[in-house]
């Protein structure tokens, strides 16, 4: 036995580094597995976790704050990781948002509404959303029109969608009055 301590006290100290490195890279190769990152990429994939969790504070320093990612900001992602994991991803009711910025934008409840007046286009359908803008107006065309949603149907490949699919969204579009911008292709038959 003291012999194994004399031989094992001869090695040099970078040896004893690299044994810890072959070990985690062996636990998380074969042993693991519920981490896809550290097992694809045994050694680095550590150094990717750890940056993670000193992520906030670096961000709170020198980068961005948690909204201002893109395409998926850090709260987003966050969520996103929780639901794939299936873990909790409930927020709660507070906020990290200033409120208080110029432009913020509220949507307060009014307890005893103004009645609309008599042809006004709510009468008839209460969830009516009468677009604002009026295509051609400001161009002064000849005949410009108002949309009768504010929700239509934007430019798409529609060479990529289904037959079925093109012709779904031409009946939703002429149920619900919007428009619909064909882009590239045409209206189906």
């Amino acid at each position: 036995m003291e012999s194994l301590f004399n031989t094992l006290s001869n090695w040099p100290w970078w040896s004893w580094v690299l044994l810890f490195i072959v070990l985690v890279a062996i636990r998380d190769i074969f042993v693991q597995k519920q981490h896809t990152i550290s097992h694809n990429f045994p050694i680095v994939g550590h150094l990717r976790y750890w940056l993670e969790s000193i992520g906030p504070e670096m961000r709170q320093y020198f980068v961005a704050n948690n909204r201002e990612e893109l395409p998926f900001n850090r709260i987003e992602r966050g969520w996103i990781y929780a639901s794939a994991k299936r873990e909790n991803n409930y927020e709660g009711f507070g906020t990290d948002r200033d409120i208080y910025a110029h432009q913020h934008i509220f949507v307060k409840n009014q307890m005893m509404a103004l009645r609309n007046p008599a042809g006004h286009p709510n009468i008839t359908d209460p969830c009516f959303l009468p677009c604002a803008k009026i295509i051609g107006a400001f161009n002064k065309r000849r005949k410009p029109f108002r949309p009768a949603s504010i929700i239509n149907v934007s430019a798409m490949s529609f060479g990529s969608l289904s037959a079925a699919a093109v012709n779904a969204m031409n009946i939703g579009v002429r149920k619900s009055g919007a428009y619909q911008n064909t882009g590239e292709g045409g209206l189906s038959s």
